[in-house]
């Protein structure tokens, strides 16, 4: 519970003002009932005679001086009429702002806590370090980010609200009535506590249940958004039948959690009205009993019933929030459990002039759920401008030797020097302006091909644009669709081939102008001769940019200025094409093998 109240204390920041206020509002709106209601007993007191209005208790004897400027009771009596209608407009008037007020600063202050907490939230996932996406689930990211909000947001704005006017009403009523009859007020608020034990002695049952139903929920996400990364996939095997019948599964199990939950919910819900009603019926029944010795008079009882029904409402709606008070310490638990996430550190650190020296010393690195090495003691130099072609089995360690360059990962010894300076002394944010890469599965964004192409560039002119595309080989593509560079691609680019995609994605790290370029088999979806013309534009267009590629293919090694082979996570091999050749190795291997194949 304190874990909880911690969360959304945070979680208010920005918007403690609105929420406060909007509590505060409510109390004008209870006054304003609570006062009409009292009315009635003066308005029923006035009609019984002067006689009934001068046995009345302290408060009411108050609420008569304000109502006659202190005349007293004969005035009011001679002029009830028109006084008391009066009164009751003011104060209907008065309350019906205040409710207007208290309704539109609620709703205004749940859309800003919503979107602050939102934009929190997303702000954190967004600096997340490369290595915790590794291990979250997408489904799990997108229910805090979706459904825990929601959750939250609802308790905060409106269950919070629900507690707070169930308080005033308990409080404002309970001193009143006290006021005309203590033995009315204790027998009318007798069942309140019980009513509040019970709700939370439910508490922790709920909070599992909702929980339960909540990661059943997101495995669900998960599935649909998996299912939707991998529609290709799914199409070209003709697996559609297998995974309908994996998410038929996956809906079962969180149709019977949520069914669960909401069942428990049902029975709190239903059970609860016992109280609710027993207390009516009590206070009606002890109520008649003191008419009868004469304890109080009709219009005490009218209004202490009044009352007790203004109270029992409230009273039960904050027991319902108390008893889901397990779903929100859940959803809280799930939001905080993203948030202790430490973020990625983009700002610290030096912003040197780079311009593409790199020196490799001895690095090694392994990942943190491996036992050994994926790196081992690499060393090697590259000048600037120079083009390094990097090659060598799968799983040997290529893609994460150029990893460590954008320090997605940080090498655990050795050093990586850029220019003189040691790499991880460079600020990540700036580093990585610097450090651009290409993937082998580019992710394209459901925008047009020219916002795509931007984002590395937001500045960007339609010209540099062009000119960029030009160089990656695929501005004849773009022309040649109806919408050219205003054409839309699908989610994840779904709707362009997988050349066409590598060279947009070659097209958008270009216009970058980075000082250090990374081809992670960025041209494998590519033929021989658009990888070949595309290699050929980068060395007239950005001879001065130190490049990496990273390739299986010896066509697109053999131009390299530096060709390094690695082999279970170390150099094998280095040199030229010409030097490697001579050599009996895996490059020479390699070569021969694809140059049959060739002729094949």
């Amino acid at each position: 519970m304190r874990g909880f109240f911690k969360t959304s204390w945070h979680l208010l920041k920005g918007t403690r003002f609105l929420f406060f206020f909007q509590l505060f509002l409510q109390l004008f709106v209870g006054l304003g009932s609570i006062l009409n209601t009292f009315l009635i007993k003066v308005l029923v007191d006035t009609i019984e005679g002067v006689e009934q209005l001068d046995k009345a208790e302290a408060f009411e004897r108050a609420v008569i001086f304000l109502l006659t400027g202190g005349r007293g009771n004969q005035y009011l009596y001679d002029n009830g009429k028109y006084i008391l209608p009066t009164a009751m407009i003011v104060l209907a008037s008065v309350y019906g702002l205040s409710l207007f007020l208290r309704i539109w600063m609620r709703a205004y202050f749940s859309m800003q806590f919503n979107a602050h907490v939102q934009k929190e939230v997303f702000s954190h996932i967004q600096r997340l370090p490369y290595d915790q996406y590794k291990t979250s689930k997408e489904g799990d990211l997108l229910q805090t980010a979706t459904r825990d909000i929601m959750v939250l947001r609802k308790f905060i704005a409106m269950d919070s609200a629900n507690i707070t006017w169930a308080v005033w009403m308990v409080v404002f009523c309970s001193i009143i009535l006290f006021g005309l009859s203590w033995k009315m007020t204790l027998v009318s608020v007798s069942l309140f506590p019980i009513l509040f034990l019970y709700s939370l002695l439910l508490t922790n049952h709920v909070r599992k249940l909702y929980r339960a139903t909540d990661d059943s929920e997101a495995a669900l996400t998960d599935k649909v958004s998996e299912n939707l990364a991998s529609v290709r996939i799914v199409k070209a095997f003709n697996n559609e039948l297998y995974e309908i019948s994996s998410f038929e599964r996956s809906l079962r199990d969180y149709r019977n959690k949520f069914l669960s939950w909401k069942r428990f919910n049902a029975f709190f819900f239903s059970s609860s009205d016992i109280f609710v009603f027993a207390s009516k019926v009590i206070a009606l029944l002890w109520g008649v009993y003191l008419v009868y010795l004469r304890e109080i008079n009709a219009g005490t009882l009218v209004v202490a019933l009044l009352y007790v029904n203004m109270m029992v409402w409230p009273v039960r709606e904050a027991a319902q929030c108390l008893a889901n008070m397990g779903q929100n310490i859940a959803s809280a638990d799930r939001i905080q459990l993203l948030l202790d996430k430490p973020s990625e550190d983009l700002e610290t650190g030096l912003t040197p002039k780079i311009e593409g020296n790199i020196v490799f010393e001895n690095v090694s690195f392994h990942y943190p759920d491996s036992k050994g090495a994926t790196i081992k003691n690499v060393t090697f130099s590259v000048k600037k401008g120079e083009t390094v072609a990097i090659m060598g089995k799968t799983g040997s360690g290529k893609s994460t030797l150029l990893l460590l360059l954008t320090r997605l990962y940080d090498y655990d010894s050795g050093s990586i020097r850029i220019d003189g300076v040691e790499l991880k002394e460079i600020q990540k944010r700036y580093l990585r302006k610097k450090v651009v890469p290409v993937l082998q599965d580019p992710y394209l964004f459901s925008r047009s091909i020219e916002a795509n192409i931007r984002i590395a560039n937001p500045k960007a002119s339609e010209e540099e644009i062009r000119y960029a595309a030009k160089n990656a080989d695929v501005d004849h593509t773009v022309q040649g669709f109806k919408e050219g560079y205003a054409t839309i691609v699908g989610e994840r680019g779904v709707t362009l081939s997988g050349g066409q995609k590598q060279r947009v994605a070659i097209a958008r790290t270009l216009i970058t102008k980075a000082p250090i370029l990374i081809f992670d088999d960025s041209l494998s979806a590519v033929d021989t001769k658009t990888d070949f013309e595309i290699r050929e534009n980068l060395r007239k267009n950005a001879s001065e940019a130190t490049t990496f590629i990273i390739t299986h293919r010896v066509a697109s090694a053999k131009s390299a200025d530096k060709i390094i082979v690695l082999e279970n996570g170390t150099i094998g091999e280095m040199g030229s094409h010409e030097e490697l050749l001579e050599k009996e190795g895996l490059y020479r291997r390699i070569a021969e093998i694809q140059s049959r194949m060739e002729v094949e």
